[in-house]
């Protein structure tokens, strides 16, 4: 999609392609790379070049055990399929429909019901593994989130819709990272709303007007 702008670096993607993230963020990584080709290549390169390194490792490097295991696991009979399990391919909100990320889709149980925040905003918990709390976030026409900064990391992946802040403008598939160095106040524009899909590993920081009022709260809010 060529209006991406913003992509998950080549560390990142080298951690997802070894299995190394927790799963919230490997399924940020997945939705983003439905939407983006780009990072599709670059993911097959980083894969091809470790299938190269797999294929040209001597090998005498496999110990006697895992070459027993490997042996084993190449004799076996293949097993039987696993029945396909029923999809639920799209995220509701009131009046309107979203398609819902593939990595997402057989977990749609996970997600809690919308409930409403300050400024317009609409949120879903999803609940995931690990430490990290992922939520889609839904802005509605000419909306804002209070000015914060980040005790942490906060990726947000546009879904739908676009917002801006005082960086950018930010659309479907725009990967987006911020930590404690950032402080912005996102919002949209008159007649267009945004669907994200977000992780936060810490609290936000609300920096301006009655939201700094719940500061204090916020390591509570985060843990719900």
């Amino acid at each position: 999609m060529a209006n991406i702008h913003f992509h998950p670096d080549h560390d990142l993607l080298s951690r997802y392609a070894n299995g190394e993230l927790e799963s919230a963020s490997s399924i940020l990584i997945s939705a983003h790379l439905e939407f983006c080709p780009h990072c599709r290549q670059k993911l097959a390169a980083i894969e091809a070049k470790q299938a190269r390194h797999l294929a040209n490792s001597e090998p005498a490097t496999m110990t006697p055990s895992l070459n027993a295991m490997m042996l084993e696991i190449m004799a076996q009979e293949p097993s039987e399929p696993i029945a396909e399990e029923v999809l639920d391919n799209e995220l509701l909100l009131e009046d309107k429909t979203y398609p819902l990320p593939s990595a997402l889709q057989r977990h749609s149980d996970k997600i809690g019901p919308w409930s409403r925040l300050p400024g317009n905003i609409k949120r879903a918990q999803v609940e995931v593994s690990g430490t990290s709390k992922m939520n889609f976030i839904y802005m509605d026409s000419d909306s804002s989130l209070p000015e914060h900064t980040h005790q942490g990391q906060e990726i947000t992946l546009v879904l739908a819709g676009e917002f801006y802040d005082e960086n950018g403008t930010y659309k479907p598939g725009d990967f987006i990272i911020q930590n404690e160095e950032h402080k912005h106040l996102p919002r949209t524009r008159e007649g267009q709303d945004c669907l994200c899909l977000t992780l936060l590993n810490a609290p936000l920081h609300f920096t301006s007007g009655l939201a700094t009022l719940l500061n204090p709260f916020s390591q509570l809010f985060f843990r719900r």
